[in-house]
């Protein structure tokens, strides 16, 4: 199963979704219909976003291609 950890925007390929990396081929960052169509879970709706994620203490690596 696909985990997402965070929603977000990227300047390439629009609203996305950051998964864990047991998504493999997949990981780090999928469009956002590619993760529901795959059955990430929780489901993008419910997902947290970037900056919310960021103040819950978890560590986040930085990507220029992520919008906050």
């Amino acid at each position: 199963m696909i985990r997402g950890l965070y929603r977000t925007r990227d300047r390439l390929l629009g609203d996305c979704v950051r998964v864990g990396w047991s998504a493999g081929d997949a990981a780090p960052v999928l469009r956002r219909d590619l993760y529901e169509s795959l059955g990430g879970q929780p489901p993008y709706d419910q997902l947290p976003t970037r900056e919310v994620y960021r103040r819950g203490a978890n560590p986040i690596e930085p990507d220029p291609l992520e919008s906050d």
